[in-house]
């Protein structure tokens, strides 16, 4: 596994566990732990943040939400969210199985390329609706978990033929509790997969390019079947083109209208009770156009709820985005304010579209800032320091300082601990709240 990989694969897990702990705090990821519990299964698995174990392909689930609830996670290009389809279940078989730290690196990088593959072969096609992790995110899992089971050629063609029977999940859930069970069903049907190839569970070892299969069916004739394999590894997407590190906890496209307004607030510190009007300058991503989201979840995909936060508030973090906040009389004052315009010649992707800002007051200023490329996207990554700001901010949520510091140690050497250093680092993430 070259250098870079493994280097790119721990950013990605402390990233991952950290965004996992923080999400584990939430409703949605609540609900779903109680659902689990209520389940029960075999009890080999931590749930994180919860206290309790459960079967590998449940707590795939529940940790998966958790990764996922406050799209806080990783995001890639083309788009999909990798990590929580994939960091769930390679960490529930580490748990069961004690693997090394070195197993789960290995599987994660496989995980996220067979995903980048499939993303890059399917780039030049829409895809009718569905949220991108629902249907490569089960791949990858599968992947992730074939690696982690130790499958041979056969047993990981069986594993990846069976998930794809179920993938799919449809956008308009976008801004609600549901769409972060794409993430965490994709995460347990692909492990489930692994699991059944394991003990001899066929399927069709041609899926993936079979006429009637999964690119066939789910992608259309535009797919580019030989992008899934071609000098698979070299490089390994995870480190070209590399990932982004989100920032805000909201929906990627959102951040360079939230950089927008940071940077105007800090170079001119706009009074927002003198502000007539506020437009911003878009792709057309229509569904990022949420002119008074109702709840902290829609707030996370509303260009105009986003902005007025950075506006009001000069920062924008996990709470931004609760009920309260988004309902707030000053919030929804600003709201009125503020349009839209939604332009067909900005591209319309994470690596080439730009958002403008343009605010103007009672007294007759203007205001404008504009944002290309917003810190933390790949080839503009954060520094270490920074990246790590994130991280105990996130842990924060539920571990104390200390725990907090160990966790982070064991990942950024993961490559090295044997399984019993592993076993730790489950036990902090999975012992409940400890702050």
């Amino acid at each position: 596994m070259p250098r870079e990989a493994v280097e790119a694969a721990k950013v990605v897990i402390l990233d991952g566990l950290a965004v996992t702990l923080a999400g584990s705090r939430e409703t949605a990821a609540q609900i779903v732990a109680d659902y689990a519990r209520e389940m029960g299964g075999n009890p080999v698995c931590s749930a994180i943040g919860h206290g309790f174990k459960t079967s590998p392909p449940m707590a795939a689930f529940v940790n998966g939400v958790a990764c996922h609830v406050l799209d806080y996670e990783v995001m890639w290009h083309p788009a999909t969210h990798a990590t929580s389809p994939t960091l769930p279940g390679i960490l529930a078989l580490a748990e069961s199985r004690k693997a090394t730290g070195r197993e789960i690196v290995a599987a994660l990088v496989t995980g996220f390329e067979v995903q980048g593959r499939i993303r890059v072969a399917s780039a030049n096609m829409g895809l009718g609706g569905f949220h991108p992790p629902g249907l490569v995110g089960v791949m990858g899992s599968a992947a992730a978990g074939s690696v982690m089971l130790g499958l041979d050629t056969q047993q990981t063609r069986m594993a990846l033929g069976l998930p794809h029977q179920e993938p799919g999940r449809c956008r308009p859930n976008t801004g609600t509790m549901t769409k972060s069970t794409h993430c965490g069903n994709a995460g347990r049907m692909g492990l489930e997969a692994a699991l059944l190839a394991q003990k001899g569970f066929t399927a069709n070892a041609n899926v993936i390019e079979h006429e009637n299969g999964y690119a066939a069916v789910l992608f259309g004739d535009e797919f580019d079947l030989d992008a899934v394999t071609r000098d698979f590894g070299h490089p390994y997407r995870l480190v070209d083109p590399g990932v982004a590190i989100k920032k805000h906890p909201s929906q990627y496209g959102t951040h360079r209208g939230i950089d927008a307004a940071l940077d105007m607030q800090d170079r001119f510190g706009v009074d927002t009770n003198r502000i007539s009007s506020v437009r911003i300058e878009t792709p057309v991503m229509r569904y990022v156009g949420r002119p008074f989201p109702e709840t902290g979840l829609d707030g996370k995909f509303s260009f105009q709820y986003t902005v007025a936060a950075a506006l009001l508030d000069r920062r924008v973090g996990i709470e931004t985005f609760t009920d309260e906040a988004v309902n707030r009389p000053e919030v929804l004052e600003l709201l009125g304010k503020i349009s839209v315009d939604m332009r067909p010649e900005i591209p319309a992707n994470f690596e080439d579209m730009w958002v403008a800002v343009r605010v103007e007051t009672s007294d007759g200023q203007t205001f404008v800032s504009r944002c290309d490329r917003p810190r933390g996207i790949w080839g503009n990554p954060l520094t270490r320091d920074e990246r790590l700001a994130k991280v105990r901010s996130c842990a924060s949520r539920l571990l104390s300082g200390a725990a907090t510091e160990r966790y982070i140690d064991i990942v950024e050497d993961l490559e090295n601990p044997d399984s019993d250093t592993v076993q730790e680092l489950v036990g902090i993430l999975g012992s409940g709240p400890s702050r």
